[in-house]
């Protein structure tokens, strides 16, 4: 019997393996060049049309979570009840970023499931998203006070990740300024 007659055993088996590895790997951490680095800069248009752009400026002074966007996104159909809730009793400084979108799906859609956004920046082709790495919706990302991007999720936001990843991060680093401010 020839070696030949197990290739395709052979191939079937790597395949496997490699399926195997990628179901092991976690897409909701995928590693961002943009962590403890700057946001980039940014202007761009809000998505309420009178009011001020939203830059990466503004994106500073308390601790922010910017959330990726669309109103064509189910997962963030799915994740924006929580999101709601977040602000209600959090009051953490949301920012949206709707990313290639209309203004009009996006107006609707905030006004049928609510606005939990302190503002949002209207990314319709993407300049922003492009500049911060996003690779798909949702996802959000914690700026401290200074401006430096901390963490990026990828997905959903979920009472797990917030109390499990994001309020530890926070407190973190609010102990790291306040030992920074008393030095």
């Amino acid at each position: 019997m020839s070696w030949k007659a197990f290739l395709p055993l052979g191939f079937f088996v790597a395949l496997v393996a490699i399926f195997g590895i990628g179901l092991t790997l976690k897409p909701q951490e995928l590693p961002s060049e943009f962590i403890n680095k700057p946001v980039p800069e940014f202007e761009i248009e809000n998505l309420v049309e009178g009011e001020p752009p939203v830059t990466s400026a503004s994106l500073r002074g308390e601790f922010i979570l910017l959330n990726v966007f669309g109103s064509w996104c189910r997962t963030c159909i799915i994740e924006h009840p929580y999101l709601m809730q977040l602000q209600a009793e959090e009051g953490i400084h949301m920012v949206g970023l709707d990313w290639r979108d209309t203004r009009e799906a996006a107006r609707e859609w905030l006004a049928q499931r609510g606005n939990p956004y302190d503002t949002i920046g209207f990314d319709e082709h993407s300049e922003v998203a492009i500049g911060l790495g996003v690779t798909g919706a949702p996802e959000t990302f914690l700026i401290d006070p200074t401006g430096m991007i901390r963490y990026k999720h990828v997905g959903e936001m979920t009472p797990e990740i917030w109390h499990n990843i994001f309020e530890p991060l926070i407190e973190q680093y609010s102990a790291t300024e306040t030992t920074e401010d008393a030095a």
